[in-house]
């Protein structure tokens, strides 16, 4: 709307101006009335509703934002000067044709005039495409071809189709499309045809390019096109490979998408399909079996031969064209007598390799209406007919001989089968349960009736304006008819007995597609892996297995006693050695070093040791030297081209940190495996952490693991835990109460005063944060305890110090210290004060006048020696500079877990991985079991921005001027960074794509990927105006990690954000609760997760009225996410029996800021901000005020040590991640510089606490703490 003179704000508007109802920029009419639902497939779930919020802050209940004029930034309070104004409309839909199929409309009335031969889908990674488009490219009878606009993730259904024109009369009889948007097509008279110009902005292409087949007297009859390699088929059978393609490139480069010549496979088939990375399957020529091409690479594209593929079908005679099949999801993979190991995950989605029941769950979870093969219950059977049960052969003669007559189960007779030896089949489909009006379908064989709702087999159907005379399905009824088009029965479960016969049967394959079949060549499913897929069948053999219990009853008639006989070594060492460079502390380079490691090992291991030496290049002296024990963590903190890896010593003064360089990854990667092998053996740490632990990864994604367990064990007291301070530290002496020094805390101390002394002091302080302006003042905290001796007066003076000001001194008593002596002082914290004892006498008792949860410190000062300190608490005392931190394996970008023990992590291509219980992977070198490891597979961008200046004579050009960026830097302009000198990080990546302009740099781009602004650095824009005269475009490129470690992949679901709470205890099975951000924003909840099955069973999709970037959920039903818009939001109504709540309310951001991450405790929620600022929301009381009364911003500190880590090139103010312990008061973080941080100080009445415990530095990403819990005593 604009402001008139005499009407005020009114819908009628300049003619300059844009729509009254339009898009966010104004160039699209979006007239209310005008939007429609793409076809029947969607749902509005509503209607029209106005927006309320701005980038996060609450609006009027009219929506109205106000601005000068458009287009302006708008604001949300009217001025004087706000001409113009406008609120934005929303109405949300859905997609209701989830497990179904969704019937496309014919194009024309008569399906029949002219139907469709042949389709291929692919399209969805077209260089620089939208995330989530596809293209479908189809054929129809009349030879001509087709392209339906419109399609994508969201919309699978597309919106109409389009004829595209071919040139000289030519008919098509076949198509295929590749991911990268390259389509190939075969004409009727045996010639090829390529599209060219196919682009992100033209995914239809521009015009046709003819390819000849391979030689003259050839016809090629099928193609199949991959990402680099295309695939055909001629008349004769034989197979070709197309060299000289480059998907990425055939947009743009006419030759890469024609390819330059053909290569001849010297093999015959029938049929080839090539998958999205390369990998080809195909049906043979004769035997019409199916094949996969084993040995295809990047380097080598054409592999290296074909291996048969051994895919038995489960037929039923009762069905006449065998197409039944179920998904039963409580039975079981295989048969009684004949195991099958079936990798199923690894066909349906990349890099997975789960089995059994969790495979089952998988498979279920990515199509819950496709039926599944796997639960099919077989039997073995013989010629005869007869079944086979349990053979009493006596000899080996009998059971070799007999071996011939078991192996053809592949020829069965079925007329003997009794109904005693059917399996039920059910149908996996939720809806099969809703009541409603059945139908009966029968069929031939079927002994009973079988009712089935048909709302879930109806088609749903697509409507919308198409080429030529297009059917509707309100006019012509009859082409939809679900009734008249169905020529199947589907069949049900008979309750009553069993109605299906079921065999193994030959099988002659007639197609395969593999567009969403993706094989990791690194670590292929065991069904590729055994040639012919026959090597599990040989394990199982009954002559084998008869020969092995042979051997075990002759094990058992040898006697043995294995203590009788004298061990050969008590003890066993070895040293390793070998060159790097080190950098020590206060060395500002690496220098040329002998590395020697020592390890002496017992056959207990109780009397294990370790000795690390740093020696000159010489060997001859002693750089330095430390033992086993002292090391904390070992973490790889290589650089591209420079593999290094950092020792962290926190408790050696000397150097807390010692950083290695090696030569190569590989000399590296040894000496990491070995240091944290015998660093796990020292702490006795192995195999799976307990569910208290805490999950840490860094900024090369690296996984970490804390457990407390040995720690509980050692600080357990009879009524506590007990930590033992460094007392050799020297006086004056400070450290950091971890615990507090709460109700039933205590303090021992013991010393010995010198004889010249006369004032010692005792502090309990209360560290508050001191900003620069503070810090000329000395001394300015809280002192809650001040014990005073005076020894020249003989008096002992206790007082508080608060506020900047000393209380009244208490001096009663007199002073039983005296010079000379030694002492025990024990101080006992109880809720009516201090208890005092000297020497095990009570002194005195000192009343609060501070709460004891306020202390963080303790401070010692004067002339005597100190003994010892022991400091006692409630619960367990976690120091972060002494915690060891175990590497797990994996590479992930985060991880999150809870107090069961279930864990999850992402990746940093949002892949989701479940923690299967196991230790080790590729950095562990195979000094550990490999139970549980598999492989991983993740994906990262190297981004590099271009930059150019405007002048008048030559325009845009990449000359800037002196004081400019360089020319191609990274997103800072600070760093200069090339496209050619761009190294990968180590020997386990590998590129996947070239450079490619990235067209989703966030501020918007043109049509050439550029951005502008006024001058570097600056607001960016997409479109360019008068006033700009910079621009930039970000190129990217892909590449891929390929490793192993301890964890499972998840479906194929992309997240953003995950969340656990575990209200149970470890042990019960309980539900645990996780929360998750799809990549698209949206909000789920997963099923049927517990301790026994942490992959859980399903997704549900919670809807949101804003995009989602963060989720933390917490006890007592709590549930907060971040909007991409920033503002903050928590889910209402959620009660045990229903857990996903009933909707989002909005809670406003903490003033100016911008949210990114959020951390749900108890009674408390923590934020984070893009600008590194945490935030703390007081007044959470669950039950009361969920949604709690304001936001507290804890103040920058640019002088934190916390802040600071000169190895950390890229270290920020501020914090990368907030995380909070979910049953009690801790509070960690990690720092801009990746140091892990602890908030002390937090009380109930101070929820934010007054200061940081630091740990050590790591580069540290991301922590959870979600396993920690109060054990107190």
């Amino acid at each position: 709307m604009r402001w008139l003179p005499l009407e005020g704000f009114s819908g009628r508007l300049l003619p300059t101006d844009r729509y009254n109802f339009s898009n966010q920029d104004g160039t699209v009419d979006r007239s209310r009335d005008k939007v429609r639902l793409p076809s029947m497939a969607w749902q509005w779930e509503g209607d029209w509703q106005i927006e309320t919020t701005l980038d996060g802050q609450p609006l009027d209940h009219d929506g109205w934002t106000y601005a000068v004029d458009f287009p302006a930034t708008f604001t949300t309070k009217k001025q004087w000067k706000s001409c113009v104004r406008r609120r934005k409309w929303v109405r949300y839909r859905r997609y209701s044709a989830m497990n179904s199929w969704c019937a496309i409309a014919p194009l024309h009335k008569d399906a029949t005039k002219e139907p469709f031969i042949d389709i291929s889908v692919g399209g969805n990674q077209i260089p620089g495409g939208n995330p989530g488009c596809l293209v479908v490219w189809a054929v129809t009878a009349h030879g001509r071809v087709m392209f339906r606009v419109g399609t994508s993730t969201t919309c699978p259904e597309g919106q109409r189709w389009s004829t595209i024109k071919l040139v000289n009369g030519y008919e098509v009889c076949q198509i295929s499309v590749g991911i990268t948007g390259l389509v190939w097509a075969v004409l009727m008279i045996g010639k090829a045809i390529v599209r060219t110009g196919v682009t992100r902005e033209n995914p239809m292409g521009e015009d046709w390019v003819e390819v000849d087949p391979p030689q003259k007297d050839l016809k090629l009859i099928q193609v199949s096109v991959g990402t680099d390699a295309v695939w055909a088929v001629t008349q004769d059978g034989n197979v070709w490979f197309r060299k000289g393609i480059k998907g990425e490139m055939s947009g743009v480069c006419e030759q890469m998408g024609a390819g330059t010549g053909w290569v001849e496979m010297l093999s015959k088939m029938s049929l080839v399909s090539v998958a999205p990375n390369d990998q080809v399957w195909a049906i043979g020529h004769e035997d019409r079996c199916l094949y996969y091409r084993s040995g295809i690479t990047q380097s080598e594209l054409t592999g290296k031969k074909w291996r048969l593929i051994n895919a038995p079908l489960q037929l039923s005679r009762a069905s006449s064209n065998a197409s039944l099949s179920s998904s039963n999801r409580h039975s079981m993979c295989g048969t009684p007598q004949q195991q099958r190991h079936q990798s199923w995950g690894s066909l349906n989605r990349p890099h997975s390799t789960s089995e059994g029941t969790m495979l089952i769950r998988e498979w279920e979870e990515q199509s819950r209406s496709a039926p599944t093969p796997t639960s099919l219950k077989l039997w073995q059977r013989t010629n005869d007919g007869t079944t086979n049960k349990n053979p009493q052969q006596t000899s080996f003669q009998d059971i070799y001989l007999n071996e011939g007559k078991k192996r053809s189960a592949n020829s069965l007779d079925m007329d003997d089968l009794t109904e005693a030896s059917v399996a039920n089949i059910t149908i996996s489909n939720e809806s099969l349960t809703k009541t409603g009006e059945s139908i009966v379908v029968s069929g031939k064989g079927m002994g009973n009736v079988v009712k089935i709702n048909p709302a879930a087999w109806s088609p749903v159907h697509s409507v919308g304006s198409m080429v030529g005379a297009e059917a509707h399905p309100e006019t012509d009824g009859s082409i939809f008819d679900p009734d008249l088009t169905s020529d199947s029965g589907v069949y049900g479960e008979d309750e009553s007995s069993g109605a299906m016969y079921w065999a193994e049967c030959d099988t002659s394959w007639y197609k395969v597609e593999a567009g969403a079949c993706f094989v990791d060549t690194s670590n292929p499913p065991k069904w590729i892996a055994d040639t012919n897929g026959t090597g599990h069948g040989d394990i199982a053999e009954t002559w084998r297995i008869y020969i092995l219990e042979e051997l075990k009853k002759r094990l058992q008639k040898v006697e043995y006693d294995p203590s009788i006989y004298e061990k050969v070594v008590e003890k066993s060492s070895w040293i390793k050695n070998g060159d790097a460079k080190c950098k020590v502390k206060g060395s500002t380079s690496y220098e040329d070093c002998i590395i020697e490691l020592e390890w002496i090992s017992s056959d207990n291991g109780s009397l294990d040791s370790g000795i690390v030496t740093i020696l000159n290049s010489d060997g001859a002296t002693t750089i330095m030297q430390f033992p086993v024990s002292e090391i904390m963590c070992v973490i790889c903190c290589s650089e591209p081209g420079n593999p290094r890896i950092a020792i962290h010593t926190p408790r050696m003064p000397r150097s807390k940190v010692l950083r290695l360089q090696f030569s190569s990854d590989t000399e590296m990667e040894d000496w990491l495996a070995h240091l944290t092998s015998v660093s796990c053996k020292m702490n006795n740490v192995y195999g799976k952490p307990g569910p208290n632990s805490i999950w840490a990864t860094t900024a090369l994604g690296d996984v970490y693991v804390y457990d407390p367990a040995a720690l509980e064990e050692n600080q357990l007291s009879n009524d506590g835990y007990v930590q033992e301070l460094d007392a050799g530290k020297g006086l004056p002496f400070e450290c950091v109460l971890q615990n507090g020094f709460g109700y039933g805390s205590s303090l021992k101390i013991t010393a010995c005063i010198h004889d010249d002394a006369d004032r010692l002091s005792i502090n309990f302080v209360c560290y508050s944060t001191v900003s620069l302006k503070q810090k000329s003042v000395m001394d300015s905290h809280d002192v809650a305890l001040h014990f005073n001796p005076r020894l020249k007066e003989n008096i002992i003076v206790r007082n508080t110090y608060q506020n900047g000001q000393w209380g009244d001194e208490e001096r009663n008593g007199g002073s039983p210290l005296k010079p000379g002596s030694d002492f025990t002082l024990e101080i006992v914290c109880e809720p009516r004060g201090y208890k005092i004892y000297i020497d095990d006498t009570e002194f005195t008792c000192y009343s609060h006048r501070i709460l004891p949860q306020s202390i963080t410190h303790l401070r010692i000062k004067g002339l005597m020696t100190l003994c010892s300190i022991f400091y006692k608490s409630i619960s367990v005392i976690i120091d972060p500079t002494t915690m060891f931190w175990r590497q797990m394996g994996g590479h992930l970008k985060k991880v999150e877990t809870c107090s069961v023990g279930v864990t999850w992590g992402i990746g940093y291509g949002s892949t989701a991985w479940v923690y299967t219980g196991g230790w080790g992977g590729l950095f562990l070198k195979g000094l550990d079991s490999n139970t549980g490891i598999n492989s991983m597979v993740d994906t990262h961008n190297y981004y590099v921005y271009e930059n150019q200046r405007w002048n008048p004579v030559t325009g845009y050009t990449s000359h800037g001027l002196p004081t400019d960026r360089y020319m191609w830097s990274d997103a800072s302009g600070r760093h200069k960074r090339t496209r050619e000198h761009t190294k990968l990080l180590s020997m386990h990546w590998h590129w996947v794509s070239d450079w490619i302009v990235d067209f989703h740099t966030p501020g918007g781009v043109d049509r050439d990927g550029w951005q502008y602004a006024r001058d570097f650095p600056a607001q960016y824009h997409g479109k360019k105006q008068f006033t700009d005269y910079v621009r930039r475009r970000r190129w990217f490129r892909r590449c891929q990690l390929t490793t192993s470690g301890p964890w499972q992949e998840l479906g194929n679901t992309k997240l953003l954000d995950v969340s656990l709470y575990a209200p149970g205890k470890p042990g019960s099975d309980a539900p645990v609760y996780i929360w998750a951000i799809a990549s698209n924003g949206e909000a789920l909840f997963r099923r049927g997760v517990s301790e026994s099955c942490p992959m859980g069973v399903s997704w549900e999709h919670i809807p949101s009225d804003q995009a989602l970037v963060g989720i933390s959920c917490g006890p007592c039903g709590q549930v907060w996410a971040v909007g991409k818009n920033g503002s903050s939001y928590w889910r209402l109504g959620i009660t045990p029996a229903k857990p996903t709540g009933i909707q989002w309310q909005n809670v406003e951001p903490p003033s100016g800021a911008h949210l990114k991450q959020i951390s749900v405790g108890k009674d408390v929620v923590w934020a984070l901000d893009m600008a590194g600022k945490l935030s703390v929301r007081h007044g959470v009381q669950v039950n009361v005020f969920p949604e709690g009364t304001h936001w507290q911003t804890l103040p920058v500190m640019p002088n934190d040590p916390i802040h600071i880590d000169m190895a950390v090139a890229n270290a920020k103010q501020g914090f990368r991640q907030v995380a909070i312990a979910r049953e009690q008061g801790q509070v960690w973080a990690v720092s801009g510089a990746g140091i892990l941080c602890r908030r002390i100080g937090i009380t109930d009445e101070n929820p934010a606490g007054t200061g940081w415990a630091t740990g050590i530095g790591a580069n540290w990403q991301h922590i959870s703490i979600g396993g920690l819990v109060n054990k107190t005593k």
